[in-house]
């Protein structure tokens, strides 16, 4: 891969963790790689293995070929809620509903 190739990788991922909302630390730490073996796949200074490009791929909610090359799935653009809740459990699921209905039904927050 080239250092262009790289930088590319890391631009769409940085793209994807601002979209969600999140720090390199907390998407490296919901990944579970290193915060500054990420920030360097994020500036382009390094590759990833198979295994990290799993993580993140995961992590993002993105496609592997969308990482790698850039090439759009079609896949709808999703709410950072949504790229959550497509990655729980129906148990967390049934929790994170129940959650988010105290939440509402609490009217004075």
């Amino acid at each position: 891969m080239t250092k262009k190739e790289r930088a590319a990788v890391g631009q769409r991922l940085r793209q994807r963790r601002n979209h969600l909302g999140l720090t390199r630390e907390q998407f490296s730490e919901l990944a579970d790689i290193g915060a500054g073996y990420y920030g360097q796949i994020e500036v382009g200074t390094s590759q990833m293995s198979i295994d990290t490009l799993i993580k993140v791929a995961r992590t993002s909610r993105l496609s592997m070929e969308y990482i790698l090359f850039g090439d759009e799935t079609g896949e709808p653009d999703l709410s950072p809620i949504q790229i959550l809740l497509n990655s729980c459990t129906p148990r967390e699921l049934r929790l994170a509903e129940k959650v988010l209905q105290l939440f509402l039904l609490r009217g004075d927050l």
